[in-house]
């Protein structure tokens, strides 16, 4: 009975675990559709921010990845959005400091 019970509690260890870390392209959806209500996107800027938000999901996802690094990434990120988007749209991305935070950490 104690096996049963320690591999049922590995077992529910692994579940938990696989759906705590999410799909990098599930989690730039996400982000785009946060974005997208935020400001008003043509189909084109939804497909290149999916783009990017996957890579940057995929980047911070990696193991062993230096606080340093991050910080390069996030500045990545952040530049992209203002080079993409208009004045009006970045104003207010930037007057939502929680969205700016999840679209560029």
């Amino acid at each position: 009975m104690k096996k049963f019970i320690a591999i049922l509690s590995v077992f529910f260890a692994f579940t938990i675990a696989s759906f705590a870390q999410a799909n990098p392209a599930e989690q730039a959806k996400k982000d785009v559709a946060s974005l997208s209500e935020a400001v008003t996107l043509s189909e084109q800027n939804k497909a290149t921010f999916l783009e990017l938000f996957k890579k940057k999901h995929e980047a911070l996802s990696k193991p062993g990845l230096s606080d340093d690094k991050k910080k390069v990434i996030y500045k990545s990120i952040d530049a992209k959005l203002r080079g993409t988007l208009n004045a009006d749209q970045m104003a207010k991305i930037d007057s939502n400091p929680a969205l700016l935070k999840q679209l560029t950490q």
